[in-house]
């Protein structure tokens, strides 16, 4: 029986224990250790497979469910299992294994002699079957044979992380299916006991009558909390542990009662009842349970330390006899009102949905719709950031030599972690550092026995980030490097070294973010006083009204004017402070003859009140340019302001700008409606001028050359290299094809491929999304992507815009051209540049298909859409009303209008569905979608 058997061993042990699903991928027949060591990487399996083995030996509020995104968090779950396997187990020290064996897979054949030990103690080789004997454990290897399976992954461990894999991470918290039938028997409506006395009722009085059932069973939740919990439980706990456990649940009492009674009264008085009305009145109110869901985490470890208590235990058991036979735990039942909040806005949905048109209530059904709406939101985000909290105090409480006299929150939510080589730019001397990244600064520490030792603390405002594009150092593997300086004096400055070029993007994308936070590009070059600040109370957005949702480092604040707004919203809100300071201004009888400045992009700000009928040229002159759409803006996407008016035009069409509002939004006229003015997309029009014939590449090139840090060596080829032999050329493929290559790379990852004969498109990776922009040709041969810049070739075109933002004619997409899709450099994986003749079998074919099933009853067609080499049962589609961006790698970003196909509805009570678009698959916000 040799080692390859051994690790097979042990998936089989782990099926059958129940910790991993029969179909799991590690029992394929073309499978390899690699496979198994990297579903137990994370350590979420092995607390699971403990759990199993002795229910509760590992404390599931200690177990991270979502730790892929974070090494730190993985070897927080790992060090929990090798806890339990010593002091619960009695594994002797000597044959268990470190978490870098598992995190790092650098002895990973120690981590199954370990499982391997534990199948064997009697009580748990009696229900499920021993792999490899103990006894014939030996730390000694046999053969180089036996060596070579484990000796590749460590190298496999570094280049596949966690994050980057395609799992169902929000599948697999065992808590919530839990939960979900705890709420389901106390507050859901039941629908067999319901029927006689709803049958003569239409939709919309199905929906009211299930509204305030609930609602009426959820108020005798809360007061079974207060009279059988509360109450009995202050005989012998103190009334700050009362306080810490139930939270402010008397207070909710109350609240529900009176917000139950409205209901009542209005369901008495017919079907003309506006039923919105205490939705919306009472939405406010509502704001109470933020400091709810914040605490909950807390409250149930704080219940766990006392239930320690013997008579503490035994009481609580007798208040779960009596108010439910003992059927739920106390723990359970504290999170029922977290999930009664989420409900709000799913019922007032279905309730506006039954609404017909000429219903009394209908105009203010939306009002009622949005206010649940954005209470959602703003509880699932306090418990994202209840979530990161823990993480924060966590990665606190073991680092070592930190001064806690300023609390680790305080500087922001951490963005990224893991281990980097570190040296001062003016030292030879390079060293090993655990690093955790936050909004505000950098700690580097040493990984010495499980503790992180704090080395260095590094305040990220005083710095400075210097790419250092593509320069590998030589030396090894950790040569991968950028500099932080700062021009500062006494401040030093680092030189920082990753394992591999796509670790350093990772990083360099990660310090991008943390910059951007300390200091948005929405205020670049502009005099303000805002601050990134924590808002200790319920916080509306000065700009747009809307709550700024979370509980730590919600938004912004002026310290000046105490104006406060979302990340998205400064540059309106700093409008907003300016344009007050100049309405005050000219009410005290200064600068009375001057008028604002308003910066313009191509010319000064034109006067309205001069230009009362459109000119009879065929474009409209402001300053020395007229405008021209070259995209056509039909009103998708939105204005970001709330009920702005916009203008619609088509390509081609002259546009006279009256105001840029932002760098992304302006406001103005169009040649075909010139009666009205309003908001479209900045990147929709361009320059053209008037005087001079139109600027050429090279004159740009000279007017703006690029920024000599941002070149990339490897991306420059010559201009004269054939299109067909350059890096980012892919051949005559699909747009499926083209997302299969990209799927997996880093933002920025671009190719440039043939839709046919004489057609061009530029597929592009920007952050979770592809991208597809086509290459246009002039009658003269002349080619661009946006009308304003014409290059005589493609391979101009790309070095231009290898070396310049997109974002200047494409809203909102901040990147440039940075990786050929077959860089050697970046990919060295993927073949070099080849000629026509050896095209025909590559690029290779992608893994994704999709197959058509016949229609269901309600007419839709549904498709199984396979990803990857996974299959997914579309459901229905949905299009996204507003913009989300995924936090993590298990979330999809959706785009106003974007089109996503539904895969999944299990996480709706969380306001949650799972979804795919061309080829990503994640979980966005039901809120954020209408499903069609």
């Amino acid at each position: 029986m040799n080692r390859d058997e051994l690790w097979r061993q042990c998936v089989e042990w782990l099926v059958l224990v129940g910790a991993l699903p029969p179909t799991h991928k590690a029992r394929y027949p073309d499978s390899v250790v690699f496979d198994l060591a990297q579903t137990l990487r994370d350590g979420v399996v092995l607390c699971n497979t403990l759990n199993i083995i002795a229910p509760g030996v590992v404390d599931e509020s200690q177990i991270n469910f979502r730790a892929q995104m974070s090494e730190f968090l993985c070897m927080q779950n790992i060090r929990v299992v090798i806890q339990a396997l010593h002091s619960y187990f009695r594994i002797p020290a000597a044959e268990l294994f470190n978490a870098q064996d598992l995190y790092q897979m650098t002895n990973f054949e120690k981590v199954l002699n370990a499982l391997s030990y534990l199948s064997s103690i009697p009580e748990i080789s009696s229900r499920y079957q021993q792999f490899y004997p103990n006894s014939r454990l030996s730390t000694q290897r046999s053969s180089f044979e036996d060596e070579d399976i484990y000796r590749n992954l460590p190298e496999l461990a570094s280049e596949r992380a966690l994050a980057d894999e395609d799992e169902d991470l929000y599948d697999s918290v065992p808590e919530e299916v839990k939960d979900e039938g705890i709420y389901g028997s106390l507050i859901d409506l039941k629908r067999n006991a319901s029927v006689t006395s709803s049958q003569k009722l239409d939709k919309r009085g199905c929906c009211i009558h299930e509204i305030v059932e609930t609602e009426n069973n959820y108020v005798t939740h809360l007061v079974m909390m207060v009279e059988q919990f509360m109450i009995p439980l202050r005989q012998c706990l103190s009334e700050q542990d009362i306080k810490t456990i139930f939270m402010n649940i008397e207070q909710l009492r109350p609240i529900h009662t009176s917000f139950r009674d409205e209901l009542v009264k209005l369901q008495r008085n017919g079907q003309n009842a506006k039923f919105s009305q205490p939705f919306i009145q009472y939405r406010e109110k509502f704001l109470i349970y933020g400091d709810y869901c914040s605490n909950l985490v807390d409250a149930q470890d704080h219940l766990e330390e006392c239930s320690k208590n013997e008579e503490v235990r035994l009481k609580i058991e007798e208040c779960q006899m009596s108010s439910s036979r003992n059927k739920f735990k106390l723990r359970d039942l504290l999170c029922v009102p977290m999930q009664r909040i989420l409900k709000y806005h799913l019922l007032v949905k279905e309730l506006n949905k039954h609404t017909t048109d000429g219903h009394v209530d209908k105009p203010n059904m939306p009002q009622a719709l949005t206010s649940m709406q954005e209470l959602s939101l703003y509880i699932n985000e306090v418990k994202r950031d209840s979530e990161e909290l823990i993480k924060i105090n966590q990665i606190e409480a073991r680092l070592e030599e930190y001064d806690q006299s300023i609390p680790l929150r305080e500087y922001g939510r951490v963005r990224y972690d893991g281990e980097l080589k570190v040296k001062f730019a003016d030292d030879k001397n390079i060293s090993s550092r655990y690093v955790f990244l936050s909004d505000k600064a950098l700690f580097m520490s040493k990984l010495k026995n499980d503790s992180y030792i704090l080395k260095d603390l590094i305040r990220l405002e005083d710095m400075q980030l210097d790419e250092m594009p593509n320069q590998k150092q030589t030396g090894g593997k950790w040569s991968w490097v950028w500099k932080l300086f700062s021009m500062k004096q006494g401040v030093r400055n680092y030189m920082l070294y990753a394992k591999t070029l796509q670790e350093k993007a990772k990083w360099l994308e990660a310090f991008k973010d943390s910059a951007d936070n300390i200091s948005p590009r929405a205020l670049k070059g502009k005099k303000h006083n805002f601050e990134m600040q924590t808002f200790a109370e319920p916080t509306t957005c000065s700009s747009c009204q809307l709550l700024l949702k979370g509980i730590f480092y919600q938004g912004y604040e002026c310290t000046v004017t105490n104006a406060r707004c979302h990340k998205q919203c400064l540059a309106d809100t700093l409008k907003l402070i300016e344009d007050k300071a100049i309405d005050a201004s000219t009410k005290a009888g200064r600068n009375k003859d001057k008028a604002p400045p308003v910066p313009q992009r191509g010319g000064k700000r034109p006067n309205p009140s001069q230009a009362q009928k459109p000119p009879s040229s065929q474009s409209i002159t402001v300053g020395s340019l007229s405008y021209k759409a070259h995209r056509q803006y039909t009103g998708t996407p939105a204005p970001p302001f709330p009920n702005a008016p916009i203008i619609t035009f088509n390509i081609g069409e002259p546009i006279e700008v009256l105001e840029q509002v932002t760098s992304d939004w302006w406001k103005g006229k169009s040649f075909a409606n010139y009666d009205k003015i309003g908001y479209f997309p900045a990147s929709y029009v361009s320059p053209q001028s008037q005087r001079a014939p139109r600027q050429s590449y090279m004159e740009a090139q000279i007017r703006s050359p690029p920024t000599p840090s941002r070149q990339r060596t490897s991306q420059s080829s010559s201009n004269n290299q054939p299109m067909e032999e350059s890096p980012w050329y892919a051949g005559e493929i699909d747009r499926n094809e083209a997302e299969k290559l990209l799927l997996d790379t880093p933002s920025g990852t671009f190719l440039i491929r043939r839709k046919a004969p004489l057609s061009l498109v530029i597929s592009l990776k920007f952050q979770k999304d592809i991208k597809h922009i086509r290459i246009l040709q002039t009658d003269d041969g002349m080619h661009y992507v946006a009308e304003c810049k014409n290059f005589k070739s493609v391979q101009d075109l790309v070095t231009f815009y290898q070396n310049n933002s997109l974002s200047g004619f494409f809203l909102g997409l901040e990147t440039t051209l940075r990786f050929p899709y077959r860089d050697p450099v970046m990919f060295p994986g993927m073949p070099s540049p080849i000629s026509p003749l050896r095209q025909s079998n590559y690029p290779p074919q992608p893994s994704q298909r999709v197959s058509r099933r016949p229609q269901n009853g309600n007419g839709w067609q549904s498709d199984i859409r396979t990803v990857n080499g996974r299959s997914y049962d579309i459901i229905g589609q949905a299009r996204a009303q507003f913009p989300f961006e995924a936090r993590s790698e298990q979330e999809l970003s959706l785009r106003a209008g974007q089109i996503v196909n539904i895969i999944s509805k299990a996480g709706s009570s969380h306001g949650w569905w799972k979804g795919e678009h061309s080829g990503q698959v994640g979980y966005f916000p039901t809120t954020f979608v209408i499903e069609i």
